[in-house]
């Protein structure tokens, strides 16, 4: 009953929820395609808009403005806001992902280079920004370079070469070159550049309205807020469900079924595996139907993989099974090695990667998901049968 109260005085006659509830539900474009956390969607339309090429009639009037702020204050650069004001940055060139650089802007008449790492959510790994800035400097000599590193707060970079900027910033931009080229802007452009600095201020930039209500929210229900976040559904859940469903609505000639199974790993296997006698043979502290061989799906927070396990059991019927995949080498690539261990995997199928995870949302995760289990039916899983029938089951058991 308290807990029923909390919720009760949370949502009953609250006006800041219901404030941000309107917020909320005024229609965003960025929103409704699913951009909203999606860095290379952020980093496509900073592209569209850095490009003087592009049909948005701005030609390089927000590029020199990002140029000309990215530099304020800074000595240590090749060029100044001064250089870039009297440059004519119309012919510049701008792409996407040259050697993994999410954006590059290089003008060739002005003898001037710049790339922009962004960091939405995923943090630097791999020492990347020492390696772009060798790669473009060596790639690009005799080009004054400006390095900058986007992230929503600003973050310092890990490489001194770099110069800091944050999502409001580029917010307080597109606001300003809005409001400078409203009289000449298409009224889609105008629509367009609305939404997107909203989004950035719902969702992305901490001190917005959005943000400020939340915490407020938070200081005054936070147990109730506790609890509904105790509740709540999470991805890793919801992809277990899917695969189980997956599973259950494979088609009927495949004769799958599902194992025992929790949120991370989740168990199925070929009921005709079930007719040979060592499948009874098996150790019951891995799965409680003791089967031998084993399909999982291992489903981890930002990764996501179809496996097949030679679990517990007598080894000579383990090294059999083990064996049998080992001469197929082409399609069951991990089958490698011995079977010392207490499981062992003889088939590995990606389906989700850490980069699905940070630029899909749920719609597209589960597409991915069902396309790649579809290959897995139709190409895969009919050569694992095939193996798995041509094994003689009874010398096996014999031995």
């Amino acid at each position: 009953m308290e807990e029923h109260a909390l919720l009760e005085d949370f949502v009953v006659g609250n006006r800041d929820l219901e404030h941000l509830e309107r917020l909320l539900n005024e229609f965003n474009i960025f929103e409704a395609l699913g951009a909203v956390r999606q860095e290379m969607r952020h980093s496509d339309f900073l592209a569209f808009l850095l490009d003087p090429y592009q049909n948005h009639g701005l030609s390089d009037a927000f590029l020199k403005r990002f140029l000309k702020r990215v530099l304020f204050g800074v000595s240590s650069q090749e060029v100044t806001p001064i250089d870039i004001d009297v440059a004519d940055l119309s012919s510049a060139f701008v792409r996407r992902e040259w050697r993994n650089v999410d954006i590059l802007i290089r003008d060739t008449r002005a003898r001037l280079l710049c790339i922009v790492e962004n960091k939405l959510t995923a943090g630097e790994h791999s020492d990347q920004l020492r390696r772009y800035r060798e790669t473009v400097t060596q790639q690009f000599p005799g080009y004054r370079h400006i390095f900058v590193f986007l992230t929503p707060e600003g973050d310092a970079p890990s490489d001194e070469g770099y110069v800091p900027f944050s999502y409001r910033e580029i917010a307080e931009l597109v606001e300003a070159v809005h409001e400078a080229h409203a009289s000449t802007l298409g009224a889609d452009v105008r629509t367009l550049l609305i939404h997107y600095t909203m989004m950035m201020r719902r969702y992305i930039v901490s001190d917005s309205e959005i943000a400020e209500l939340c915490r407020k929210l938070y200081r005054e229900h936070r147990q109730a807020l506790d609890l509904i976040y105790e509740h709540r559904p999470d991805l890793q859940y919801d992809l277990s469900e899917l695969l189980k469903q997956l599973v259950e609505e494979a088609p009927p000639a495949a004769g799958l079924v599902l194992d025992h199974s929790t949120k991370v790993s989740i168990r199925f296997a070929a009921e005709d595996w079930d007719r040979f006698p060592p499948q009874l043979t098996g150790e019951g502290n891995w799965v409680p139907s003791n089967r031998i061989l084993v399909f999982e799906f291992d489903n981890r927070a930002d990764n996501l993989s179809l496996k097949l396990i030679i679990g517990p059991g007598p080894q000579p019927v383990r090294k059999g099974i083990h064996q049998a995949f080992k001469e197929q080498l082409e399609l069951f690539n991990v089958a490698s090695g011995a079977t010392y261990t207490k499981f062992k995997t003889v088939y590995k199928k990606t389906l989700l990667t850490s980069r699905d995870y940070e630029e899909g949302d749920w719609e597209s995760l589960e597409k991915k998901v069902q396309q790649r289990w579809q290959q897995f039916l139709e190409r895969d899983l009919p050569q694992i049968m095939q193996v798995v029938c041509e094994i003689t089951w009874d010398k096996l058991t014999a031995s």
